[in-house]
Formats: structure tokens, C-alpha cells, sequence
């Protein structure tokens, strides 16, 4: 199911009032707004009849609405979880924390609305600020069979092309500056052929303006990144590189590869057993190969992000 207007898989039931700039208490408008709109589905008998709905199939089946998804980007997420930013909305790992998943390891500690909901009961509000959980009652968490904390779904936009890729192409250009080769992937970066699919830049990429890059601009550098790098940080030919630079360019190479291909099929529309297993095999070798831009100048936020 795609969320193209087309499609229809998506129906208005209501707008939500927007608070006037600089307005104070937007997060309990925003809670009060949606509140009302799902007052059928908190009040919803799941042990009642439910509803007959007639199916694609000509069948006609007992159904319950439920609260089961919900796609935005991170500021969403804190809000709607009533998390302190810079925590994770789905896990209770401490903030700030590295977060590297180098073998795509479970959760750390999955949030529970239940054990919240039993602190807050018992007025344990110091445990409460140490899971950084603002000590006010969650009103998603009276929906049946609704687990706040597991709603959030992979958002492309905002968390792979606006949050790995965009950071991958940040360490990259440090990575290039060190080794005083920027120049000629600027060049590259300019000088993509006019073909049908591909998008052509007619600037270098550290002098756009990153704050109005939408997803069309990203996903166009990414058909073109790994063409762009491979000649410039080729192992394969000798130009006096020392056998440190040669396996930090191996490991550089590797990772842009690595997220390339992995952004490339998640646009894919339809996936099957083949192509969950190639992006499966594309994320861990990304993780096992980005340790190589530490040795960069970065900033500690950009280094925690590598760990």
C-alpha cells in the first residue's frame, strides 16, 4: 500500500487546530485536539459484536477499529509520547547513549504504559524523570489494545533519507576534506550525464542549502553516490597510498555502498523473502563498515552518531 493521494489509503476525519507561533501548552492542544477526534476508539467495546464489514474478497467479516500505526518524524514521536527529546520513543535505552545497532540487536528495555501508568499511580515521580517520562497520565494510554510506544512505522523521508543518508553524506565530505580529494568529487558531483532517472546538480553538495533538500533531491544523489566515490577511493590501483589510507578507503567505500543499496530497495513497491533478505545484508555490512569515519574531525554529537 502506497500513501499517494491516488491510492486512497488515507481518508480526513477532522483538522487539528494549529496554536499561533510562540504559543505555550501546544503539546496538551495537540493531546486534547486528537483526544476528541478518537473518542469512538477509546470508548470501543473490544469484547462486543463489533462491525460486518464487506471485504475485497465478496466476503463479509467482524471487524474492530483499533488505533494500530502511526507515521511522523521524531518531534512527533516525543510529543505523542510524552518523552523528553532526545530519548528513545521506543525503548528505555539511556539518552544519549551510542546507539549503534552493529548486529541489529532487540531493544533496550521496551517502554511499558502499564509500569508508567502503576508509577504514576504511586506518585513514584523521580522514577519516572530517570526513564524520561513526563509524570502526566497519556490519554493513548486508555485505547484498547493500543500500545503507544509501539505505533511509530519505518518513515523513509524522515529516517532514512533525512537522517542516515544525510548524515552519511556530511561524514563522507569530511572524510574527502582529510584526504584532499573533495575537489574531485566535486567535480563528479557536477558533472552526472543527462540521462532519463537521473538528476544532475549543477552546484557542489556542502553549498546547497541543506534545510530545503525534500526527498526527490536525495534520492537523486543517492543513484549517483557510489559511482561518484568508487574511482576516487578505488583500492584497486596503486597511487602511493600508505596500507592504512587503503583499508580506510576499502571501509569508506563499502559503507556508501552499503546504504546506497539498502536506500535503493526500500523505494522498491513490492518486496518479497529475496529482497527483505539483500536489505537485511545491506544494513549490517552499513553498520559494520561506519566505524571508519571516527577518525574523522567531528564533532562529539557526530561521533556518537558513528558508535
Amino acid at each position: 500500500m502506497r500513501c499517494t493521494p491516488k491510492k486512497r489509503a488515507w481518508i480526513l476525519v477532522g483538522l487539528i487546530p494549529c496554536p499561533p507561533k510562540g504559543a505555550k501548552n501546544t503539546d496538551d492542544a495537540w493531546h486534547s485536539a486528537v483526544g476528541t477526534l478518537l473518542t469512538p476508539l477509546r470508548n470501543l467495546d473490544i469484547t462486543g459484536p463489533g462491525l460486518k464489514w464487506n471485504c475485497t474478497d465478496g466476503l463479509q467479516r467482524r471487524c474492530y477499529l483499533l488505533l494500530a500505526a502511526r507515521v511522523g518524524d521524531y518531534p512527533e514521536q516525543v510529543m505523542i509520547a510524552q518523552i523528553s527529546y532526545g530519548s528513545c520513543p521506543m525503548c528505555e535505552v539511556a539518552r544519549g547513549a551510542p546507539v549503534g545497532h552493529s548486529t541489529c540487536r532487540a531493544l533496550d528495555n521496551p517502554r511499558d504504559q502499564h509500569v508508567y501508568s502503576e508509577l504514576l499511580d504511586e506518585t513514584n515521580i523521580d522514577v519516572l524523570h530517570t526513564l524520561h517520562v513526563h509524570p502526566i497520565r497519556n490519554q493513548f494510554w486508555q485505547f484498547p489494545l493500543c500500545n503507544i510506544y509501539c505505533l511509530w512505522q519505518p518513515d523513509e523521508f524522515h529516517q532514512l533519507l533525512l537522517g542516515l543518508v544525510k548524515d552519511l553524506l556530511h561524514w563522507l565530505l569530511k572524510y574527502l576534506k582529510a584526504r584532499n580529494v573533495k575537489d574531485q568529487f566535486d567535480n563528479r558531483f557536477t558533472s552526472v550525464p543527462r540521462y532519463l532517472g537521473l538528476q544532475r546538480f549543477s552546484k557542489p553538495f556542502d553549498s546547497m542549502k541543506s534545510s530545503s533538500w525534500q526527498g526527490k533531491e536525495i534520492r537523486g544523489m543517492i543513484r549517483t553516490l557510489s559511482v561518484n566515490c568508487t574511482p576516487i577511493l578505488d583500492c584497486s590501483k596503486d597511487d602511493g597510498k600508505t596500507v592504512a589510507e587503503t583499508a580506510s578507503d576499502e571501509m569508506v567505500l563499502g559503507a556508501v555502498r552499503a546504504l546506497c543499496e539498502f536506500s535503493l530497495l526500500v523505494s522498491q513497491q513490492n518486496h518479497s523473502d529475496l529482497s527483505l533478505t539483500a536489505l537485511d545484508d545491506a544494513l549490517k555490512r552499513f553498520y559494520k563498515k561506519k566505524g571508519s569515519f571516527r577518525d574523522q574531525k567531528m564533532s562529539k554529537s557526530s561521533k556518537a552518531k558513528v558508535d
